[in-house]
């Protein structure tokens, strides 16, 4: 017979979302996410990529990365990897699901994010368009993802970069592409994002 105290409660679980911000930085798009989401009982963290010694930003205002920023978006990815498996050691995430939501450079990064360990995708400002091997989405085709952009986003006026990502979803279950009407690049501003954001929360997550 143990002779040792009986093991506590065990705690709850809450599911976490990791904000990776933009090109900029964290900034008011990183703070409106953070209020609506644990407003609706949700955990964020957002990671700083601008922490490291030496990192500065590299916007040109005109796309979320230089076509010279491939290394920035290989550290970035390693961020991600990181902070997920930093999470993972967290008592109260448990069993529930840890999401990414990615906000322009941010959600370039998620798009790309393939390593799994994780159980939904949330891309704001971002087309899963460029000319080059950012191209596409290469989340697993067993995890939804849902995308959010403005339809009149000043970041994608070339041709080159002005897509949509519901034409890359392909198979992934419960997946879903918004095109806001209007003019726009944080998609936190309109009501209906925000609204789209919780319920594909509730419907990917569990406590």
């Amino acid at each position: 017979m143990d002779g040792g105290r009986a093991p506590g409660p065990t705690p709850p679980s809450i599911p976490l979302v990791i904000y990776v911000h933009g090109c900029a930085g964290l900034d008011e798009d990183a703070e409106r996410w953070a209020q609506v989401l644990t407003s609706a009982g949700y955990a964020v963290v957002a990671p700083d990529s601008f922490a490291r010694a030496g990192r500065r930003p590299r916007c040109d205002g005109r796309r979320p990365y230089r076509p010279d920023d491939r290394g920035v978006l290989a550290l970035r990815e390693s961020e991600i990897r990181y902070a997920v498996q930093q999470a993972r050691t967290l008592p109260w995430v448990g069993e529930a699901t840890i999401v990414l939501l990615g906000f322009d450079q941010g959600a370039v990064v998620v798009a790309g994010y393939g390593d799994g360990a994780v159980g939904a995708y949330i891309l704001t400002g971002w087309t899963c368009t460029s000319p080059d091997v950012r191209q596409g989405l290469f989340t697993p085709l067993d995890q939804p993802v849902l995308a959010i952009r403005w339809a009149d986003d000043p970041m994608f006026a070339d041709a080159a970069w002005n897509g949509e990502c519901g034409s890359h979803l392909g198979p992934r279950p419960g997946s879903r592409s918004i095109v806001l009407d209007g003019p726009g690049h944080s998609v936190v501003t309109d009501p209906g994002a925000r609204e789209a954001v919780v319920q594909f929360l509730r419907a990917h997550t569990r406590r």
